[in-house]
């Protein structure tokens, strides 16, 4: 009989749906999340795809309230970070008052800093956020904070940061992470189509930005995973790396992917490319074959 293994976590690392103008859409945004429901194991609200740096603080607990209203607080994970820790510490405390209890807190980034800097940061935030867990986000890529698998356990042990969601760079280090850290620690894989190694490796499961438009992939290689069945292993993986290898990992791919599937607009608060010719007629395509539509 073949083994079975822990089912993962399918967590949709959900964009901030704007309108034409770049005013958050709130029923947009209330569609995409209904519409995930039952499809994935949560939500990952705020986070780089949900272009973090670009929303106000308002806007953010709008997002986080009306995915707390969706899924209930067990089912999402509220990403507070900021690139200063006093405003880390303002958006925990507000998660917190919304209902969460889950949040997680990117590195600082910008400006250099050390691990003692990185462990007072986190410190604030989890001493503000109370009862809820935090998960630290290490995404060396985008932060130029390195992820050292000691020295977030140490700064994980001095700060009370339940886990971790390993981006870039960073998720290529799982198995260092799990070995450094307790056993059971959760540890999450940024890599969308990553998910049976990182299981395998001893992490939790997978942030996906890539389910949050075609989530039937990834939960269908998790289910597969979990059962031991290698054959519909092989077809969900094959499935999973076409997604990935189509919206390539970036939210305007995602948004336009959303748009064709009648959620939302493609518009992005933050620059960025436009979605190439091409690549729309490879999205369009995916959505034609993945069949019905998130909503």
């Amino acid at each position: 009989m073949p083994a079975h293994t822990p089912r993962a976590d399918v967590l949709a690392a959900v964009p901030a749906l704007v309108d034409e103008s770049g005013e958050i859409d709130t029923a947009a945004n209330r569609a995409l999340l209904t519409g995930l429901v039952g499809r994935v194991d949560g939500v990952f609200v705020a986070g780089t795809t949900g272009e973090f740096p670009a929303l106000h603080r308002a806007e953010r607990r709008e997002l986080v309230g009306l995915a707390l209203e969706i899924f209930g607080p067990d089912r999402v994970v509220a990403h507070i970070g900021a690139a200063a820790t006093r405003d880390a510490v303002t958006l925990a405390r507000d998660a917190v008052a919304l209902g969460a209890s889950r949040l997680a807190a990117i590195t600082p980034y910008y400006l250099a800093v050390d691990t003692d800097a990185v462990t007072r940061h986190f410190a604030a935030i989890t001493a503000a956020a109370g009862d809820a867990v935090v998960y630290g986000y290490l995404f060396p890529d985008r932060t130029g904070v390195a992820a050292d698998a000691e020295e977030f356990a140490r700064t994980a042990a001095e700060t009370g940061l339940a886990g971790a969601k390993l981006s870039g760079a960073a998720a290529g280090l799982l198995a260092e992470f799990v070995a450094a850290l307790p056993p059971g620690t959760p540890l999450w894989t940024g890599h969308d189509s990553a998910l049976a190694a990182a299981v395998r490796a001893g992490g939790r499961g997978v942030v996906s930005g890539l389910s949050s438009a075609f989530p039937a992939p990834l939960a269908a290689l998790a289910d597969a995973v979990a059962r031991g069945d290698a054959e519909a292993e092989r077809t969900a993986q094959a499935e999973a790396d076409e997604v990935a290898a189509t919206l390539a990992g970036s939210p305007e791919a995602i948004k336009y992917a959303l748009a064709r599937q009648g959620i939302g607009t493609e518009v992005m608060r933050m620059p960025a490319p436009l979605v190439s010719a091409e690549r729309r007629d490879r999205i369009d395509r995916l959505v034609a074959a993945v069949g019905a539509p998130v909503a």
